[in-house]
């Protein structure tokens, strides 16, 4: 229940004189309507003995003048809360979507560097290019799916680049051909595997050969 102000009940101003509340609170009983309802009556009263003390008043301005300052800071500290929870709740979507943003360009990069190392079958210097993004994006990459994907990338460029040099020095002796087609397929399927991988947005095992 909200509690009644004793100025208001008396219809008095909080700087009215003692003599002003003794007018007021005297009209106030003697009017017969009032005197019909007990609760009225019983607050007018109750008003009266308060103001019309001296220390009784003084503690009650004291009590209404701190439950004004507490009711104002409650409404600053909603009003702040609330300004706090909607910065944060945008400072949250902000960064959740730079974050998704970024995860979202690596995965750019992953798809760019496999379809270097494809065209690598016809253009030799592609992986290398593939090779470089994956290094470069190493970094960026830790901490998400495609982290797994950047490692898988630079363990098929150094493998095939293994096989492709051993399989040049050896073409005179016949088994160079052997090796070398044997890279190439190795490297057709790693790169199909990490393709399907990276579209269905998984990471790709590292382990083993294949």
């Amino acid at each position: 229940m909200e509690q009644l102000n004793l100025y208001e009940i008396l219809g008095v101003s909080q700087d009215a004189d003692i003599n002003v509340i003794r007018e007021a609170y005297g009209k106030l009983v003697a009017n017969p309507d009032i005197q019909k309802d007990a609760e009225r009556f019983k607050a007018i009263g109750q008003a009266f003995e308060v103001l019309s003390h001296p220390e009784k008043r003084l503690a009650y301005d004291a009590a209404m003048q701190y439950e004004r300052q507490e009711v104002k800071d409650n409404s600053f500290n909603d009003t702040a809360a609330n300004h706090t929870a909607n910065y944060n709740t945008g400072s949250n979507n902000t960064a959740a979507n730079v974050v998704n943003t970024s995860k979202s360009e690596v995965k750019n990069y992953v798809f760019i560097a496999y379809v270097t190392y494809a065209l690598g079958l016809f253009i030799w210097f592609t992986p290398v290019v593939g090779v470089i993004l994956a290094f470069i994006k190493r970094d960026e990459a830790q901490g998400s799916i495609y982290a797994s994907h950047i490692d898988y990338l630079i363990k098929t460029f150094w493998v095939s680049l293994i096989g492709m040099v051993l399989g040049m020095l050896t073409i005179l002796i016949l088994i160079g051909w052997l090796i070398l087609a044997a890279t190439g397929v190795w490297l057709i399927y790693r790169v199909v595997v990490g393709l399907i991988k990276l579209n269905e947005d998984k990471p790709v095992s590292n382990q083993g050969w294949f």
